[in-house]
């Protein structure tokens, strides 16, 4: 272990000051760590607090490996304009902002599929990289979150593009139905791989099902196309003792009582006035554990006053409070992409923080 330790201090040289607010003990009740308190909240268990991730300053229950691998990669990223090929043999150009435009999709004719070459674990997940700073989360007390790697929707999307994506399981159903077991079969590998290493707590997969208007698929396509390998994930970070975290945008209210039948514990909205606080309370409250941001459309089309943010994050917490858990308060962990005003994470802090007398 204290080999462990000195190995992640060595390399967090270069990612001061991050690391150490990221690390850094943030107020608990008395004989309560912040991993507790998630896990608490997660299980509905009363938490003495809502759970929380802010930002700027950090300060966070969690410690969260999809940060840390965007800070470790930041020194390494092309030039804007220039174009790569990833491991997944997609052609991007590097572009301003948090997506790179993808060229060239490789898989956009289906029959392609029958000569590509999955990348192994290894060219995905380092986990000799990842595992010291776990660790010294683990002991810090945060709640560790582990980022999926495969990200199976999003993956098809960069994989195919966007037309040959909805269009796949129409088009040729069998070779649709091969991809996404090849990348279900490698999920599952790097859920495997985060359970051994014994200091992870969730498993977050990134996979945007809606428009602003509603899930791209119907219900039953939903269903039989991609719930099956979500069950499967699911049920696996289960058995290596890891809850299981999906971030969705959209409008998906619909979805969300399949989501928790497949066993999703905990999910995370950027954009929850699409559906409504009050909504999520009534129909799922006790049921699913949610990690809301402020809805990011909202609150990134300016001229919001403090009462506003104020109020909005009142709802949002309130809503919940008569339930024993099932809510956690999380920032916007890019905030520069919305365009936000700095005071609008002291306000909304604030807000979250304080308890109604």
């Amino acid at each position: 272990m204290v080999a462990i330790h000195s190995a992640a201090r060595r390399v967090s040289d270069r990612l001061e000051p991050w690391l150490s607010e990221a690390l850094a003990p943030v107020p608990t009740p008395s004989g309560v760590t912040s991993r507790e308190l998630v896990g608490q909240a997660i299980e509905l268990r009363a938490p003495a607090r809502i759970p929380y991730s802010f930002v700027r300053p950090l300060g966070s229950d969690f410690f969260e490996l999809a940060e840390l691998e965007r800070h470790l990669d930041s020194e390494s990223a092309p030039a804007l304009g220039s174009t790569y090929v990833d491991a997944w043999h997609v052609r991007y150009e590097a572009s301003p902002g948090l997506f790179d435009r993808v060229l060239e999709h490789p898989l956009e004719s289906s029959s392609s599929l029958a000569s590509y070459r999955f990348p192994a674990m290894c060219e995905l997940l380092d986990m000799q990289r990842l595992l010291p700073f776990a660790a010294e989360a683990r002991r810090a007390g945060k709640h560790v979150v582990a980022a999926d790697p495969v990200l199976v929707f999003e993956r098809v999307r960069s994989l195919m593009g966007f037309e040959s994506m909805l269009l796949g399981p129409r088009r040729d159903r069998s070779a649709f139905r091969s991809l996404l077991d090849s990348l279900t079969e490698l999920t599952l590998e790097s859920v495997a791989s985060f359970g051994r290493c014994g200091y992870v707590d969730s498993f977050m997969t990134w996979q945007d099902f809606a428009t602003q208007s509603g899930p791209m698929l119907r219900g039953e396509e939903f269903r039989t196309i991609y719930a099956p390998g979500l069950r499967r994930v699911a049920q696996a970070a289960h058995d290596h003792g890891m809850y299981f975290i999906l971030h969705c945008c959209g409008q998906i209210e619909e979805l969300i009582p399949e989501l928790i039948e497949i066993g999703i514990d905990v999910l995370q909205l950027d954009q929850a006035r699409l559906i409504g606080h009050k909504t999520l309370r009534e129909r799922f409250g006790g049921e699913i554990c949610f990690w809301n941001t402020v809805d990011t459309l909202w609150s990134s089309r300016g001229g919001r006053t403090d009462r506003e943010i104020e109020n909005e994050v009142r709802e949002m917490r309130t809503v919940f409070s008569d339930l024993p858990g099932g809510f956690m308060a999380r920032h916007y962990p890019q905030p520069d992409a919305l365009d936000l005003p700095e005071r609008f994470h002291e306000i909304s802090r604030e807000a979250f923080l304080h308890r109604e007398s």
